[in-house]
């Protein structure tokens, strides 16, 4: 297996763990995210891995994931954004879970394999989006711009991007490319949301276990950003961090002492939301 092909595998799996994080959530009575297709996206892929995991391990993706909607639906009725990009959307069903605005157009850019499976499940299921849906597959080591174009994408008009939960599986100079190929499509007036972690993370005692487990699953942590807001600003962006457990990204489930957002020398997962100027 070629160093590619081992990538898309890895960040094929991560797609059916976090769609199981989903999953546990949805079957609570006070859940934060209702999702009736996530456990049978998840598949025995997900299911298998989640059973290992205590519902504290997995509490950042589900907080994150709530983040990121409540992120969405702000933006698209607040800022009257009807472009959606999902970056790298693997198992995600916003789309179909969301209270999209009317004539809200929603592209979803990932692996073949992976919207394939997807499309497969939800039709299985009798799932209808919810907004105007656009599924595309995209290299994202490749130029994807045309591609996004080609499906009815206008970078001419303010438009929403989520890179949600898979930049720090991907090499420095990926995530920087990446994220300008955002850059050169959003119009001013748009927004961009994801997650990265900072340096200190992949070295620190309090993250070792995290660092640990991540790799022994077969997905190491290797991509970071240490100064999202001055890579965004240099770029017309205005940036703002918070992280898992901060208060806006509680939700009343986060138990744990939480390390200030900005506090240097110290582990940081950031969840980033920017607006272009």
């Amino acid at each position: 297996m070629s160093a590619k092909e081992a990538s898309d595998h890895f960040l094929g799996s991560t797609a059916y763990w976090t769609a199981a994080v989903r999953a546990m959530e949805h079957a609570r009575p006070d859940r934060l995210i209702d999702d009736p297709w996530a456990e049978a996206l998840a598949g025995e892929v997900g299911a298998a891995w989640i059973a290992g995991r205590t519902p504290e391990s997995v509490l950042p993706i589900l907080l994150r994931t709530r983040y990121f909607d409540d992120f969405l639906g702000r933006i698209s009725r607040e800022n009257n954004i009807r472009q959606i990009v999902l970056v790298a959307a693997g198992l995600d069903t916003r789309a179909f879970r969301l209270d999209w605005p009317a004539i809200t157009q929603v592209f979803e850019m990932d692996q073949l394999a992976v919207l394939e499976y997807k499309e497969q499940v939800l039709q299985s299921m009798g799932a209808q989006p919810a907004c105007e849906r656009h599924t595309l597959a995209a290299d994202l080591t490749q130029p994807w711009k045309s591609a996004l174009k080609a499906a009815g994408f206008d970078p001419q008009q303010p438009s929403g991007w989520l890179l949600e939960g898979f930049l720090f599986y991907l090499p420095n100079e990926s995530i920087i490319d990446i994220l300008e190929e955002a850059n050169n499509l959003a119009a001013p007036g748009s927004w961009t949301g994801f997650d990265v972690m900072n340096s200190n993370t992949l070295n620190s005692p309090l993250t070792r276990s995290w660092v640990e487990m991540q790799a022994q699953s077969g997905a190491p942590f290797i991509g970071t950003l240490d100064d999202p807001q001055e890579f965004l600003s240099t770029r017309g962006w205005q940036a703002s961090l918070t992280q898992a457990g901060a208060p806006d990204a509680n939700y009343g489930r986060w138990t744990f002492p939480v390390i200030p957002t900005t506090m240097p020398n110290m582990p940081h997962n950031w969840f980033v939301t920017a607006q272009k100027t």
